[in-house]
């Protein structure tokens, strides 16, 4: 059970900060640790034994133990860097995400958490520092990272790849894209070449992928705003509160106003008990 409990649960054993330029090549070699570098600013390459990947500002780059990687440096380049240990029985051998909303996010809070609870003294030391078995201070960073990579792992397309890219855009729209024309535009497709990208990457057809999106965000805006059904209906982009109830039922099973008394009535219960 205590096995089960602690699968993938991070054990830090660095922190500190990675910084490369033009002049330094990091040459093939492997560790017997996780590696993680969130990159704060510049460029680099990791190189592999099956090619190449570009990072850049923003990204997040996951190496696994015993692969053989290389860096190099097309321009001064600064990463927060963690070394770490976790009982993870599937990961390939890097991970690398792309700049999105998610991985911008995910490295404003990595500093937060590293500038008010790791101890200032260590700051801005070259060579980064070990953690021992001893200390304390880095468990909440611990459990942090270990989520991130639940999160990574569990919702991979969400956060990763073109899938990211397309999720960030439609989310800003002002409403919901109601047909794949809209939304193929937004993300500055052709609607031929967004319905083949969602069929490879989901094995939904594209409707299918925006009416899943649509309900989802339909289920937030029911569950955490005060806004009322003809309110989520426009934001949802449907002519009427009418064809609104109907899409809800149709993908969920539910009326948005079922829905609703559902969840007021757990609410209620969980404060009773």
């Amino acid at each position: 059970m205590d096995a089960e409990k602690n699968q993938g649960k991070i054990r830090l054993c660095y922190w500190g900060y990675a910084e490369g330029n033009p002049s330094i090549r990091i040459k093939m070699h492997v560790h017997d640790f996780f590696q993680a570098n969130f990159t704060l600013s510049g460029k680099c390459e990791l190189i592999t034994e099956n090619g190449s990947c570009p990072v850049q500002e923003n990204d997040l780059l996951f190496v696994a133990p015993g692969t053989p990687h290389a860096l190099k440096y097309s321009e001064k380049y600064l990463s927060l860097c963690y070394k770490f240990y976790m009982e993870q029985p599937v990961f390939p051998p890097f991970l690398h995400v792309a700049a999105n909303d998610f991985t911008r996010g995910v490295i404003d809070a990595t500093k937060t958490i590293f500038e008010t609870t790791f101890p200032s003294r260590f700051f801005g030391v070259p060579e980064g520092t070990i953690i021992l078995p001893q200390d304390r201070y880095q468990i909440l960073m611990e459990y942090y990272l270990t989520g991130v990579v639940a999160t990574l792992f569990q919702h991979s397309q969400r956060y990763s790849g073109p899938l990211a890219r397309i999720y960030d855009i439609l989310e800003k729209q002002e409403r919901c894209p109601f047909s794949v024309t809209e939304a193929a535009e937004a993300c500055h497709y052709s609607r031929n070449h967004f319905s083949v990208l969602i069929r490879r990457m989901t094995g939904l057809t594209a409707k299918d992928f925006l009416n899943q999106l649509r309900v989802e965000s339909a289920k937030r805006y029911l569950r955490y705003s005060d806004k009322n059904i003809g309110e989520i209906a426009a934001i949802m982009g449907f002519s009427s509160q009418f064809h609104f109830s109907d899409f809800f039922k149709r993908m969920t099973g539910s009326s948005p106003l079922h829905y609703k008394k559902e969840l007021l009535q757990q609410a209620a219960a969980n404060k009773l008990s």
